[in-house]
């Protein structure tokens, strides 16, 4: 099995298909804004990394071990919180997904760990959209 998170489109981006459980929300504004869900006996973290304010966004999901998914709930503050979620969304492999009115739309798998997680998110679902569209064009001819 993959060690990225399932998605469905349309689904909250907080509770992103109807086998991902809300495990802890660790940030929230008027919507959950980052957390931990649990997905077939695995951990993920959410985070909305922009657009929290907005009709659109963009949010991220990793997979944590159970040593993370600890240090996380331990956490004193959201500068420590947010620390930690930079550090993992920089370690590995993340699944970016944008969500329009509260419901997901596209996703991307961001493999580019050197760069900042909004940035490399960005760049991922940027792709991703020009492929769909590349692929659009060429059925309607």
């Amino acid at each position: 099995m993959s060690d990225q998170i399932h998605l469905r489109i349309g689904a909250e981006p907080w509770c992103p298909a109807d086998t991902a459980k809300l495990d802890k929300i660790l940030n929230h504004y008027d919507i959950p804004l980052a957390g931990i869900i649990q997905q077939h006996r695995r951990y993920y973290i959410f985070e909305c990394l922009d657009g929290h304010g907005n009709t659109s966004n963009l949010w991220a999901y990793a997979e944590i071990s159970r040593q993370e998914r600890r240090q996380l709930l331990k956490a004193k503050g959201q500068s420590e919180l947010s620390r930690l979620f930079t550090s993992i969304l920089k370690s590995r492999s993340f699944t970016a997904a944008v969500a329009i009115d509260h419901g997901l739309e596209m996703a991307a798998t961001v493999d580019q760990h050197d760069r900042a997680p909004v940035k490399a998110a960005s760049t991922a679902i940027t792709r991703k959209a020009d492929t769909v569209r590349a692929v659009d064009g060429l059925a309607a001819c």
